[in-house]
């Protein structure tokens, strides 16, 4: 999705990608966290040299990228580029990868190098990296989301880039270095949109041990329904008018300023948040047969509540945000 056109990918908008990933989801959300995670690689080509870009990219458009761009990472520099050592949590869409993007923290053995403690990211091949079975979790379950590590493997400079940097490339879809993070809510809504439809499909023709009555006649199944609905809906609509808008500003060459960076990192958290809220709420309204692990709204919960712990959905995001709002400046060092 997010490959340049010129190395035979679709350079999809942002709102297109949104909508890929929630139509997955919808379907299996492990499904849209892998296609999330996994089109970002169009996203980090943006910012290698263009002939590396191509090497990397250009052979075939479809490969996965994954990786955990945090700075978890050592990178050593050495003549001509870094020795890389560290182990990264998250490794969403590893075991399917060619390449990993992989956070590191540059340290020299003195100290005195010029780009010491600098944030870079370092873009393994798989083969480089051992995967842990580790991803033993509440949802999410087949996302592949396992720790890596890798010890001493040599990259070269070319093949590193850094967020602060900015991208080499100059199409609106590469102006904003954390457009990458856009098509993260889809992942949220489809899930969501998914349990709706299964609620409502579950719910049709059940009815009340006791009374009898059809389940859907109940006022508190239908309160929990049209909640659960106007909530996602909203949430869908509040993501595709910042996403728009930021995307409206990058067509005529505008950077976002820090008003709206701020309100695209409150719709991230604010779209997963209310997605998760939405659906416990369905679950509630099950009564006791929801607890059976063949209830489909179980696998919607649990995948739900493993999204809203990723670490750009948790709640002090709004408060990350909220800072800026009132006119502080960021505590990240990208924002």
């Amino acid at each position: 999705m997010a490959v340049p056109t010129d190395l035979g990918g679709w350079e999809a908008d942002p709102l297109l990608q949104l909508r890929a990933v929630e139509r997955l989801a919808e379907v299996d959300a492990s499904v849209g966290w892998y296609a999330m995670v996994g089109s970002d690689g169009g996203f980090y080509c943006s910012f290698l040299d263009p002939s590396v870009a191509k090497r990397l990219y250009g052979a075939d458009p479809n490969v996965v990228t994954a990786g955990f761009v945090e700075p978890a990472g050592v990178a050593r520099p050495v003549e001509g580029g870094y020795l890389v050592s560290g182990r990264w949590p998250f490794g969403s869409a590893s075991y399917h990868s060619t390449w990993i993007a992989s956070g590191c923290r540059v340290r020299s053995d003195n100290g005195d190098d010029p780009a010491e403690g600098r944030w870079i990211v370092a873009m393994l091949p798989r083969v480089a990296c051992e995967l842990h079975d580790t991803w033993h979790t509440i949802g999410l379950r087949a996302s592949g989301s396992f720790d890596y590590t890798t010890q001493d493997h040599y990259v070269t400079s070319e093949t590193t880039f850094s967020f602060l940097a900015g991208a080499r490339r100059d199409e609106p879809l590469y102006r904003f270095p954390l457009m990458y993070r856009a098509n993260v809510p889809g992942a949220a809504l489809g899930a969501a949109r998914g349990a709706l439809r299964e609620f409502m499909e579950w719910i049709a023709d059940r009815r009340d041990p006791l009374s009898g009555a059809a389940r859907k006649e109940s006022t508190h199944v239908q309160l929990a329904l049209g909640k659960a609905e106007a909530a996602v809906a909203a949430a869908r609509s509040y993501a595709e008018a910042v996403i728009g808008e930021l995307w409206d500003g990058l067509l005529r060459g505008e950077q976002p300023d820090l008003d709206l960076r701020a309100r695209f990192r409150l719709m991230i958290v604010h779209t997963g948040v209310t997605c998760r809220s939405a659906v416990q709420a369905l679950f509630d309204a099950c009564g006791g047969s929801v607890i059976f692990d063949r209830h489909p709204l179980q696998r919607r919960l649990r995948d739900l509540t493993t999204i809203a712990q990723h670490a750009l959905l948790q709640e002090p995001n709004y408060a990350l945000s909220g800072r800026v709002l009132m006119g502080l400046p960021p505590r990240d060092e990208v924002f």
